[in-house]
């Protein structure tokens, strides 16, 4: 073959044009027509039930009629239902249920003074959820009124409620919904200042005084730098995370300086961890304003953990003599699922703050049978069709409630939704919204204008909790089709639904 002989001056450009035509080459495919990186499919497009098995992974969705023909409960769509998992706040029916049961609808709590022989007040604690500022205003209002202008010392006693108790699942925080329980506790045991225009703290309601115990609070945690768009004068309420010794610190501080104000002279000291003596006589015996039924409506409106497990801890105390432990909380929770013919779920504590509380969808959809008639209590959408508790921590994400059918607004479905893991935001909302469009707008397209988006009303939630919430529960099954077989094989299944309501329809004030 004959030898080519390039000059050496054209070897550098035919190189340079092999190497250009050999990146073209290569490029040429992502440049015209290589095949993208399909989207990830919208499972609120997909149908039903494919929609939800997919969006709820390896989490629990169960939907329940208990208003067929006979003494027996229908359960709709079942998707890992004898799964257990940590409910978070929903959890807070349950102590409603049982709080209603044991206490009653009209229930009121009551706050002790009394006078002993030395003039010294005592105040006597018995679990009040509600002393908030508007309260001590009023109770000062009515010791003037008894005459009361100078008393010495000022005890305190906390001995409804075990002394220094902290519940599972408090995380120490300066968060108000980590507040410590007691027996006397002011404000839902937070503190509530502002930081005025000069940058100095200041009280912000004359009903919630400075204390020595807020002053600190606040210097602990001044703002070193405004952050960006925030301007002074700017409010704040801290949780008096500490100890609950410096909470019942507050109260006595509070309730000190409210004497002063409405001009009742206090000679001597506070006095903490005392008991009431048997020579001391009672001046005035305060009950709350709020009934034990509008408290509940109040604490499953703005989910508020201290409100919930006063009303836990008091159950206890009520039932079984002070001072108020977890243990006697729960046989008063026990014996109400007895009673009921209910299932045994593991409840440590009533706010749902704890990670060692579970229990599983079906549980769940009984107990919620059972509390079916004060269903008026729970947060509702605007159009009323659905009725719903939230629950959110570090990647938990629940729900649970009614779906009222427009023709039979008397009979609702029950929902439980149960995510443990790591899910998207909403995606328990998403959820929510498919299991209405087909049970209750019957349209499995949840996308579509007539099916009517889902809005829930956003109480005040919780923020992440502390370092100990990172132990995460199980994480999401990336494949649905072991749950498709699951839910297939358990849909429509008939559960025996004995003893299903909490009142009758005559006794119910719902």
């Amino acid at each position: 073959m004959p030898r080519i002989i390039v000059p050496k001056g054209w070897r550098h450009l035919i190189f340079l044009i092999v190497f250009l035509m050999a990146g073209l080459g290569a490029a040429t495919p992502m440049a015209f027509g290589a095949p993208k990186k399909p989207k990830s499919l919208d499972p609120m497009t997909l149908p039903f039930p494919e929609n939800i098995q997919t969006m709820a992974g390896g989490g629990a969705v169960l939907v329940t009629d208990n208003h067929i023909s006979g003494d027996r409960s229908l359960e709709l769509f079942s998707l890992n239902p004898d799964k257990a998992y940590t409910p978070a706040s929903i959890l807070k029916l349950v102590t409603a249920g049982v709080a209603l049961d044991s206490l009653g609808l009209g229930y009121r709590f009551t706050t002790g003074f009394y006078l002993d022989p030395k003039n010294n007040l005592w105040v006597v604690g018995r679990g009040d959820p509600y002393l908030i500022s508007e309260e001590l205003c009023l109770i000062m209002e009515r010791l003037r009124g008894t005459g009361l202008r100078e008393v010495n010392n000022v005890y305190l006693d906390n001995s409804f409620f075990q002394t220094g108790l902290i519940l599972d699942g408090n995380n120490f925080t300066i968060n108000p919904y980590d507040a410590y329980n007691l027996a006397l506790g002011v404000n839902f045991n937070t503190v509530n200042y502002l930081i005025d225009q000069k940058g100095q703290i200041v009280e912000c309601d004359p009903c919630a005084p400075l204390t020595q115990v807020a002053l600190d609070i606040a210097k602990s945690n001044y703002p070193k730098k405004r952050k960006k768009g925030r301007r002074f004068p700017q409010e704040y309420r801290l949780n008096i995370s500490s100890s609950p010794f410096d909470a019942e610190r507050n109260t006595g501080q509070t309730l000190i300086a409210l004497l002063e104000r409405s001009l009742i002279k206090v000679n001597g000291d506070l006095m903490l961890g005392q008991t009431l003596p048997k020579d001391a006589k009672p001046i005035y015996i305060h009950l709350s304003s709020k009934t034990l039924e509008e408290m509940l409506k109040e604490l499953l409106k703005h989910s508020n953990n201290f409100m919930t497990n006063q009303i836990f801890l008091t159950m206890g105390a009520e039932k079984y003599g002070a001072p108020a432990t977890p243990e006697k909380s729960q046989r008063v929770v026990l014996e109400f699922l007895d009673k009921y013919n209910l299932p045994f779920i593991t409840m440590v504590e009533g706010s749902g703050l704890s990670r060692r509380n579970s229990l599983t969808a079906r549980q769940m959809a009984r107990i919620l049978g059972t509390l079916e008639p004060a269903r008026s209590l729970i947060n509702s959408t605007d159009d009323g069709q659905v009725i719903y508790k939230t629950g959110t921590m570090s990647d938990i994400q629940t729900l649970a409630g009614y779906l009222v059918r427009p023709e039979r607004v008397n009979e609702p479905l029950s929902f439980v939704i149960l995510l443990n893991g790591h899910y998207k935001n909403g995606t328990r909302e998403k959820i929510l919204a498919a299991l209405k469009a087909h049970f209750i707008d019957h349209n499995d397209n949840p996308l579509a204008p007539e099916s009517s988006r889902l809005s829930l009303k956003k109480a005040p939630s919780p923020k992440k909790t502390a370092k100990s919430s990172k132990k995460t529960a199980p994480k999401v099954q990336k494949s649905p089709k072991k749950t498709q077989k699951t839910a297939k094989r358990s849909a429509k299944t008939t559960v025996p639904a004995k003893d299903r309501r909490l009142f009758s329809p005559t006794e119910s004030a719902y």
